[in-house]
């Protein structure tokens, strides 16, 4: 599976992007009616973590063969691929929220790890006359064309697609001197970092609230920025 995902789907209506997930099936659905959702013609953008610590993961998995939805791989995903065949990784997964993962049968672990391992780590959409670039954690490169170029790459001995599931320097840079604003693309939307509300770095937009942890489930229409 490629890394990297162009949505070539037209959008009819609207564009969304939507925090962390973590298994709240039922906050999502409450609030994608809440804002009219439109099904047949509005797109949702996942920044990845589907599973995990929440109660309906199943239900979130199944929202990847949804037309109307879209995702990145978080590092949740990536602890489901990785602990089916590595015990450190298991152990990890199980000690954060996993544990529902290893409850399942062989074949059905396999199938989600399959599943998972089919996501690109990044997704660009072009809405509106606007390029959105779509990430789980975080973003090294200031340039997004550039940044899909390395994806495969490996800097300083880590594979750069690994860094962008875990890493967390660009939402840290709380002066905002580390990093600048990503060229080549409208706007960055990621989520891993959870915070009580919406953090903007330049133009890139974490916007994971805590659906798990508060019951604070965003979804951005990004027509907004």
């Amino acid at each position: 599976m490629a890394l990297f995902k162009k949505l070539e789907k037209q959008i009819e209506g609207k564009l969304y992007a939507v925090g962390d997930l973590h298994g709240c099936y039922n906050l999502l659905m409450q609030k994608l009616h809440d804002i009219g959702f439109d099904f047949e013609k509005d797109h949702l953008v996942s920044v990845g973590d589907l599973v995990d610590r929440g109660p309906q993961n199943l239900q979130c998995i199944e929202l990847l063969s949804q037309p109307w939805f879209s995702a990145v791989r978080g590092n949740h995903e990536d602890l489901c691929i990785q602990g089916l065949h590595n015990e450190s990784a298991k152990r990890c997964h199980i000690a954060n929220g996993g544990e529902w993962f290893y409850m399942l049968d062989g074949q059905a672990m396999y199938n989600i790890a399959h599943t998972f391992a089919e996501l690109p780590i990044a997704i660009e959409v072009d809405y509106k006359g606007k390029r959105f670039g779509f990430v789980h954690g975080h973003i090294e490169h200031n340039n997004w064309d550039t940044f899909k170029n390395d994806l495969n790459s490996v800097i300083e001995g880590r594979h750069v697609a690994d860094h962008v599931m875990w890493g967390r320097d660009r939402f840290g840079d709380w002066e905002g001197t580390q990093y600048s604003a990503v060229e080549n693309v409208h706007a960055v939307i990621l989520g891993h970092s959870v915070s009580l509300q919406l953090v903007k770095r330049h133009n890139c937009y974490f916007i994971d609230t805590g659906a798990v942890h508060y019951g604070t489930l965003t979804v951005l229409d990004l027509d907004l920025i």
